[in-house]
């Protein structure tokens, strides 16, 4: 892995305030990138960027909530007057559910494919935009294990998912001829405040949202002229693997 690659490029991470988001915004910080941390609890956002200043990096909080189109639009507006383009967007923006299907109420279901799929669609859209003038940037999604084996009780956090795996691939393909990389990153078991129960299961089962953001460095930082399509993460002790 070369970060150097990173240095002086912009990244914006969307859910930043906390968990995954946070942690990856500092990361790509260390790596030398100029960062944007996008999400709605704009003092936390201010928080974290103001350590990341202080830590000698360089980064712009924006409160914006990624299911609105303006909002999308005056995010990249900031990036750009900041930091004069964009190079690397992260989607990791989400929230979880835990409803039993037939108690799964539509406006729930439309909130969760919202945050979870139509935020990615949105922001990427507006990233394409940016970076096909540019001939290069690198889109990566944040999926989950649920994107190829449900929990029970998840049907519109399982069909976010599976959506952002097939809309990671669709724009694979459409973008590859402008030099443009999107690609796809599940992680598994990750504390976050996603899911705040999973705080309280064994270390074992368990990974620290810096182990997914040392990842998506990597992801990021391989040659241009490459992609790193998929990536999936589980602690050992999950049951993923194997028949029962």
């Amino acid at each position: 892995m070369d970060i150097a690659r990173l240095r002086g490029r912009t990244v914006i991470v969307t859910g930043a305030s906390s968990g995954i988001g946070e942690a990856t915004a500092i990361a790509f910080a260390a790596a030398g990138a100029k960062v944007v941390l996008a999400a709605r609890r704009i003092d936390r956002l201010e928080a974290i960027a103001a350590g990341i200043v202080r830590a000698g990096g360089e980064a712009i909080a924006v409160r914006a909530d990624v299911t609105d189109e303006e909002d999308v639009r005056s995010l990249f507006e900031a990036a750009v007057a900041a930091f004069a383009r964009v190079d690397v967007l992260i989607n990791n923006a989400g929230i979880a559910d835990a409803t039993p299907t037939d108690a799964l109420s539509l406006d729930r279901w439309r909130a969760v494919l919202d945050t979870n799929l139509t935020s990615a669609f949105l922001c990427s859209r507006e990233a394409l935009r940016h970076m096909k003038p540019q001939g290069r940037g690198r889109i990566i999604n944040i999926g989950s294990l649920s994107a190829h084996v449900p929990r029970p009780d998840s049907a519109a956090y399982t069909a976010s998912k599976f959506a952002l795996d097939g809309l990671t691939r669709s724009m694979a393909v459409d973008a590859r001829a402008h030099g443009i990389a999107v690609s796809i990153f599940h992680p598994g078991m990750v504390v976050s405040e996603l899911a705040p129960g999973m705080a309280a299961a064994p270390a074992e089962m368990m990974s620290d949202p810096a182990d997914t953001a040392d990842i998506l460095v990597h992801m990021a930082s391989v040659p241009d002229h490459l992609n790193f399509l998929e990536a999936l993460m589980l602690p050992l002790k999950v049951p993923f693997l194997g028949r029962g």
